[in-house]
């Protein structure tokens, strides 16, 4: 083995830097640990004392409100006791404490029927806190800053009247557990205390209770942080009624840190504390439950500190010891530079003068050093980086200029290009042409495949758009499914739009990926520019990119910059910012067109039809929106929207007393890609109450265009679920009677086009025919869209078509009026 050799001059800083390393570590180690444990106890104590600022005026709130209750309970039996009880004079008293307490958020009471006067059969549906069995069930509400009466509802239900169901079982006080309570429609996320009104021989009444918004409370334990941490209010049955680290946590179970024995074991009536994880927090944290007595009923606060919170001087003294050993190690560095400053100064002399020669540019000044040591050794590495800089650099050139896919130019290389024709003066005024050509549906076919295929289909458009335009122009890549080709020599717009009609012809060929066939479309924008300006790449770019937009609308087609295209993008713009808001602020609606039956004359159903009024633009169509809507993704909220209201209208109307009704509703080729398409449909029916036969999903064949498979697949579980399937628009764009036999179809829905001009076009009527005929044959029911006019009925009915849908019956109209228009037109059939 060969024997480490060590100069004196090592040997002594080596002993000397181990000796101060030892003394420090020591040292700071003990004070450390010290003032370690002391600041744990120090912070222990002051997170105790920021707790208690909340928890008591929290407690003090619960301990009035159950006061208060009970002294409305003194009153309102002694009111009874003295058959002094007056309807009006107990709204105003409720109205009163309301008034005098800002924490709650309404307060109520509940009478057994004629338990309260005796008179429930004069007061149904009498005023505002009546209800139709004229029960004393007023329910005084704060909203908005004011105060309503209104009456009661759902108290009979098992599940959302659990305020009145649940004393009125065990006869004694109730702290429920956070509930959804709607108040004129909007669900408020709410705890009550009730207290029930028993007579003297115990018979049960009624109650009394009040309300407390989550939403306030939440609010207020926001702003609570001991020591940086968070707390949570937990209740009996361990749920957050509050959290002020995650307010979507609130009416959820507790997130335990480990099993339900250790949680149950820190509960108790006495505070009590413990170190653990958190799920929420890296690190231990400090987790102290106090109590909260409310009547029979035990509540915690949880307060959660990470124990970095409480280590604040223990993290100071560390860095201080941290920085006097970065000192010590300093200082010893400076010792041992000066004892081998002299060793070395030569070696290093021209390692500097290599490498200030290297980064200067130079590649001739090679590193001339023979020690036999590590410098020597350095020397040869460095020379070799040098022979391999030049090709290293032409790497990174192409690299970054290039798109590595399909090696094409990319963005870089673009305004890297336009600069460079900028600087010549020769060339200012000659005219260029800038198009944007951006592959349709890729990213959906992409999703559907793997990303190798994907990146093959890529490469093969790349190649058919550089063979495309040929020499006359240059082709880049920006990234995704988005090329651009710069073409220099165009004399005439003409010459520009022949070559963007070329690509959209190249790209529209199929494409062979694996056995399996592909046929691709793309949207092109065209912008034009007259002068290589510095401003040119960015301008042409941004006039092409609006075109391109435009054009994106209708697929496989190419449009030309025009200054009119900014007011459209800027409307859809609007639309797109302004969709996700309406859905919230209620500016969507549905109107139902009636569907009526050929052979009875009676409406059976309706379409729903969704409509939206915009604040600033009015009524918009939805063949603006819909696109929008399906680009952004935004259609599958929308879409579940839609279903939901035909579904709670159709058990509206079902009350009102039209029966047997069904819905047609129209699906999106994007809705039926979501993997869990069944359940939603089949938890919005089950929560409406309505049979699944009475909704009718109206598709279009553009959902095959891709995993038909899967689609397939999909439709059977409908089918199966008992929902009517029905193929819409037939008889517009590619529609093909081979698919009548593999969808599991109810209904046929001939679109309006079947029926434009057949008054005067027999072929029309024979085509009108023969399709009906099919459509029977395959036991399918057949609904024209459309009728318009006396003329056009009377051909759909000598052709025996089942039903019809039109404006010679009605346009879409409100649900009120619908039900208005069916009561009467039935009555007249």
């Amino acid at each position: 083995m060969r024997k480490i050799r060590l100069s004196i001059a090592q040997k002594l800083i080596f002993s000397l830097g181990l000796l101060v390393l030892l003394s420090l570590g020591l040292l700071a180690f003990a004070h450390l640990v010290k003032l370690y444990n002391s600041n744990l106890r120090e912070s222990e104590l002051q997170a105790q004392t920021e707790s208690s600022s909340y928890i008591y005026p929290f407690s003090k709130t619960m301990n009035e409100t159950t006061s208060i209750l009970k002294t409305l309970e003194f009153i309102l039996l002694q009111l009874k006791k003295d058959q002094l009880q007056d309807r009006e004079n107990t709204i105003e008293l409720l109205k009163k404490v309301l008034s005098d307490n800002p924490d709650l958020l309404g307060v109520y009471t509940l009478w057994e029927p004629n338990a309260f006067d005796g008179n429930d059969a004069e007061h149904r549906n009498k005023t505002s806190y009546d209800d139709d069995t004229g029960r004393f069930v007023p329910y005084i509400v704060r909203r908005d800053d004011t105060i309503e009466v209104l009456a009661l509802e759902d108290y009979e239900d098992k599940q959302k009247g659990l305020f009145y169901q649940q004393p009125k079982q065990t006869k004694s006080f109730s702290l429920l557990e956070p509930y959804y309570y709607k108040v004129k429609g909007k669900s408020i996320l709410m705890t009550s205390l009730v207290l029930p009104l028993l007579d003297e021989q115990g018979n049960f009444m009624g109650i009394v209770g009040a309300d407390i918004s989550l939403s306030s409370v939440q609010q207020r334990i926001e702003k609570f942080r001991p020591l940086g941490g968070y707390a949570a209010i937990i209740t009996t049955g361990n749920r957050y009624l509050a959290n002020g680290r995650d307010a979507d946590l609130v009416n959820t179970s507790f997130q335990l840190w480990g099993t339900s024995n250790e949680l149950e074991a820190i509960k108790g009536t006495a505070v009590r504390s413990a170190y653990t994880s958190d799920p929420s927090e890296e690190g231990t944290v400090l987790r102290t439950f106090y109590p909260i007595q409310i009547q029979d009923v035990l509540w915690h606060i949880e307060t959660v500190i990470p124990k970095k919170n409480m280590l604040t001087a223990y993290y100071k003294s560390l860095w201080e010891s941290i920085w006097i050993t970065c000192l010590a190690l300093l200082f010893m560095a400076i010792v041992m530079a000066l004892l081998v400053r002299k060793i070395i100064l030569v070696n290093i002399q021209k390692v500097v003068q290599a490498t200030s020669a290297f980064a200067a540019g130079g590649r001739t000044q090679l590193l001339s050093i023979h020690t036999n040591d590590e410098f020597e050794f350095m020397a040869l590495h460095f020379n070799y980086m040098l022979s391999q800089r030049k090709e290293a650099e032409q790497v990174i050139e192409y690299q970054s200029t290039h798109d590595l896919l399909t090696g094409l130019p990319n963005r870089y290389a673009y305004h890297r290009y336009i600069e460079g024709k900028a600087l010549g003066s020769r060339i200012k005024e000659r005219q260029m042409v800038l198009l944007i050509i951006d592959l349709d549906r890729f990213k959906m076919i992409n999703d559907t495949l793997d990303y190798a295929m994907g990146d093959q289909l890529l490469k093969q458009m790349a190649g058919r758009i550089v063979q495309a335009v040929g020499s006359g122009g240059r082709v880049f890549r920006f990234g995704g499914d988005e090329y651009i080709v710069l073409l220099e020599e165009v004399t005439h717009s003409d010459q520009a739009v022949h070559i963007a009609e070329t690509i959209l012809t190249v790209i529209s060929e199929p494409i062979s990926l694996k056995d399996r066939i592909f046929y691709m479309t793309a949207s092109i924008g065209i912008s034009f520019g007259h002068a290589w300006t510095p401003d040119a790449a960015d301008q042409l770019m941004k006039e092409a990119d609006i075109a391109m937009y435009v054009a994106k609308k209708e697929h496989n087609t190419s449009k030309v910059y025009t200054a009119s295209m900014n007011d459209v993008t800027k409307r859809e713009l609007l639309l797109e910012s302004s969709m996700s808001r309406a859905l919230e602020r209620g500016e969507f609606m549905l109107y139902y067109q009636p569907k009526v039956e050929v052979a009875t004359g009676r409406i059976y159903g309706a379409e729903a039809l969704i409509r939206w009024n915009h604040p600033e633009l009015g009524t918009v169509s939805p063949l603006d929106f819909i696109p929008i809507a399906e680009k952004t993704g935004f259609i599958i909220p929308l879409g579940e929207w839609v279903l939901y209201k035909a579904c709670q209208q159709i058990r509206e109307w079902e009350q009102m007393g039209l029966s047997k009704l069904s819905v047609s509703v129209n699906m999106s080729m994007i809705q039926f890609q979501q993997k869990q398409i069944v359940h939603t449909i089949e938890h919005i029916i089950s929560d409406a109450g309505i049979l699944p036969e009475q909704i009718e999903l109206e598709i279009t064949e553009s959902i095959f265009m891709d995993n038909p498979g899967q689609t397939l697949t999909i439709l059977d579980q409908l089918k199966q679920l008992g929902v009517k399937l029905s193929l819409d628009d037939f008889g517009t764009g590619y529609s093909s009677l081979s698919y009548l036999q593999n969808i599991p179809l109810h209904t046929l829905k001939l679109d309006k086009t079947f029926i434009s001009g057949i008054v005067s076009d027999f072929k029309k009527q024979m085509i009108y025919k023969s399709v009906i005929v099919i459509a029977h044959n395959l036991n399918l029911n057949v609904v024209t869209e459309g009728v318009e006019t006396q003329e056009e009925l009377d051909i759909v009915c000598d052709h025996h078509c089942d039903a019809i849908q039109g404006y010679f019956y009605s346009p879409p109209v409100p649900p009120v009026q619908f039900a208005q228009l069916f009561i009467e037109h039935n009555n007249r059939a």
